[in-house]
């Protein structure tokens, strides 16, 4: 498959909007940019993760070669979507919790994403730029590709853009943290038959360490993420203040 087809599959994103329902957001879409229901779609799950796993099932389909290679290849695609379901509800949405307490709820908008497929070239600047304006005024995070009939016209989009992408690897960044002390912790357990927890007497003290050096990297992204919460706020104000 070459790689016009896969872009053809999975359409690249221009606009995405964490947080709001989808019926607001898909209003707002509809009424101020003019975008068709088939324009965009909004889920908690990327849609290109899960065109991914179409291609990994189709790769594997065309490669197998034999009925064996068909069930192991069969047997490899139940094996990463059952990692991949374990990592949503044990990693994923705890983590989230664990965020959306020291974010006072933003993180939360994480879960709810709206992503534009159109190109920006087939907007108006002006809907796009009162459409990001809007959805900021709604407590919403936005993110627009580069665009260079934007740029220099309103440095609002730029604004809100970096900050939703610093809010966005904070979040992401504290997964992969996460993701990563997992594997550790079920590594170590099988090699040392107990968790880490800091309170063995002969390891103990090794323990605290990689605890500690874990909840550093946690803290940065926590942090990376509110600095991304309060940029925003910061245009929301600005915005919402009358002109002078």
């Amino acid at each position: 498959m070459s790689t016009n087809e896969k872009e053809e599959i999975v359409p690249k994103t221009t606009i995405r909007v964490y947080g709001g329902k989808k019926e607001t957001v898909g209003e707002s879409v509809n009424q101020t940019l003019g975008l068709r229901d088939d324009q965009y779609y909004s889920t908690w799950i990327s849609l290109g993760v899960m065109k991914r796993f179409a291609f990994l099932f189709e790769g594997g389909v065309e490669s197998a070669g034999s009925i064996g290679g068909l069930v192991l290849m069969f047997i490899v695609l139940v094996i990463t979507l059952l990692f991949f379901a374990l990592w949503q509800f044990v990693v994923f949405f705890l983590v989230i919790a664990v965020l959306t307490l020291l974010s006072g709820g933003a993180a939360a908008k994480f879960l709810r994403a709206t992503y534009i497929t159109t190109p920006l070239d087939n907007i108006d600047v002006v809907k796009i730029q009162e459409f990001v304006k809007i959805q900021v005024r709604e407590g919403h995070f936005v993110r627009v590709d580069e665009d260079p009939r934007i740029e220099g016209k309103d440095d609002t989009i730029h604004r809100i853009s970096q900050a939703t992408k610093i809010f966005k690897n904070g979040i992401q960044f504290s997964l992969v943290v996460a993701t990563i002390f997992l594997i550790v912790q079920v590594l170590y357990w099988f090699m040392n038959h107990h968790w880490i927890t800091g309170s063995h007497p002969i390891t103990g003290e090794s323990e605290i360490l990689i605890l500690v050096a874990f909840g550093i990297f946690f803290l940065a992204g926590v942090l990376a993420m509110d600095l991304g919460v309060l940029l925003r706020r910061r245009i929301a104000n600005s915005l919402q203040r009358p002109l002078e």
